[in-house]
């Protein structure tokens, strides 16, 4: 009997243990099936996501604008450099490099099968990583001081025209906008128009970028290519052939810079095209005519009305000469907003006075000078005057027997000088301000 209970209780304890292994089994089994359905769950909300990517980034950069370089420095200061972070794929990165590692490339609808290699290859990772440290840094730099100074594309860099300074990584480091482990990192600081990129597959920029735009290039290490993105892009290569072309075609310097004075074929030509644009055909009074080899600026005036003061560049294409931009008497900041559309324009050719500045006080009649003139008995009247042009302090006239005088305001009083020759006004004019305004000078 005794024996008999022990057989029993063994094989009861048996059963027992079967059955808690099936329900252990049953339970994983469940637990396995929540697991998949979260997993799958979580895929349509990062799905979700990632079609709303580019609004998030957007608004992302909208918040960077109001960051300050010290503010930049101290979000680098933890950035690839570091000798154990070298390889850490950005967090701008990580998404895009875990999907190709992955495998996430076989996906057809996978948004990163557009992505070029450079990007998603991991041996590349702590030179994106560098890249994508000084991009930030110099599109806060230039987001900070845009509206502060006159920040431009000089030969397709960076460039600050007021001090006259390139903006270079040692540059964003000495004011704070950068951390001074990236003094050699060996890249450059470029200021192009995104829209350039539309002619290489080998770069992805955002749909959302436009216009000129912080770029960094940086010696491809593996190739003979160079690696370029903007801080809010995952950028790509281009070939050193490809790179060469791209800088070259915003290089400013088209041969010597000489003025044109009247009664010349180029000068004749380039105001007949002007007469076309306008489809106007009048007569010009024309201030001054300077090009180089690719680019004309010109300053004029309808002969019949001398303070509608116009600027005009013109771009030639063989012989023809075009009109490239006008208008420019209207921009408070001319120099940034020519860089901006033409930014291969030579900056020298423009005028050192903004006619902008000097809107409101050109004077319509003139009234003030004329009656100067007649008091100091050097006219009897307005029909002796062939062109006069004036401001609240300064005038220029010429009269019909070829006499010519400039006028100046002091104390509120005219004096009036008799120059010999427009350039002698112009001289006389820039030795009392280098902003005077030259464009009342008639070029003849």
């Amino acid at each position: 009997m005794l024996f008999l209970s022990a057989v029993l209780i063994t094989s009861c304890a048996e059963k027992d243990k079967n059955s808690n292994n099936q329900q252990h089994v049953k339970n994983s089994s469940s637990q396995g099936s929540s697991i998949s359905s979260a997993e799958e769950d979580s895929n349509k909300v990062d799905s979700s996501t990632s079609s709303s990517e580019k609004n998030d980034d957007t608004q992302k950069d909208n918040e960077k604008t109001n960051s300050t370089g010290k503010d930049n420095n101290n979000s680098n200061s933890g950035s690839s450099l570091n000798k154990d972070n070298d390889n850490a794929v950005s967090p701008k990165r990580e998404e895009v490099i875990s999907n190709s590692s992955s495998g996430g490339g076989s996906n057809e609808n996978n948004k990163h099968l557009n992505y070029p290699a450079v990007v998603t290859d991991k041996s590349l990772t702590k030179y994106w990583n560098i890249i994508d440290a000084v991009a930030e840094a110099g599109q806060v730099y230039y987001n900070d001081n845009f509206s502060k100074t006159r920040l431009i594309a000089n030969n397709g860099y960076l460039y600050n025209w007021a001090s006259k300074e390139k903006i270079d990584v040692n540059y964003l480091i000495k004011n704070g906008y950068l951390s001074s482990k990236y003094a050699n990192s060996g890249c450059e600081v470029l200021l192009l128009n995104c829209d350039d990129f539309n002619n290489y597959d080998t770069v992805s920029l955002k749909d959302s970028e436009c216009g000129l735009t912080v770029f960094i290039s940086l010696k491809n290490p593996n190739d003979n290519s160079y690696l370029i993105a903007t801080s809010k892009s995952m950028g790509g290569s281009l070939s050193a052939s490809q790179y060469a072309a791209l800088l070259n075609s915003y290089y400013q310097d088209h041969g010597p810079v000489s003025r044109l004075y009247p009664d010349t074929d180029t000068y004749n030509r380039i105001l007949s095209f002007i007469s076309m644009y306008e489809a106007k055909y009048e007569d010009y009074y024309v201030r001054s005519v300077y090009l180089d080899d690719k680019y004309a600026f010109v300053t004029l005036s309808p002969a019949s009305n001398t303070a509608d003061i116009r600027e005009y560049i013109l771009k030639k294409s063989n012989s023809i000469w075009e009109v490239a931009y006008s208008g420019l008497e209207k921009e408070p900041r001319m120099l940034v907003a020519v860089n901006k559309n033409l930014p291969d324009f030579n900056i020298s050719m423009l005028p050192a006075c903004s006619t902008y500045d000097y809107r409101n006080s050109i004077d319509t009649s003139n009234s003030e000078v004329l009656s100067k003139l007649m008091s100091e008995k050097i006219i009897k009247s307005e029909n002796y005057v062939k062109y006069i042009c004036s401001t609240s302090k300064y005038a220029y006239v010429n009269l019909k027997n070829e006499l010519k005088f400039l006028c100046i305001k002091e104390n509120g009083e005219w004096s009036i000088i008799q120059v010999a020759s427009c350039d002698d006004a112009e001289r006389k004019m820039l030795s009392k301000s280098s902003t005077a305004p030259v464009f009342i000078i008639l070029d003849k």
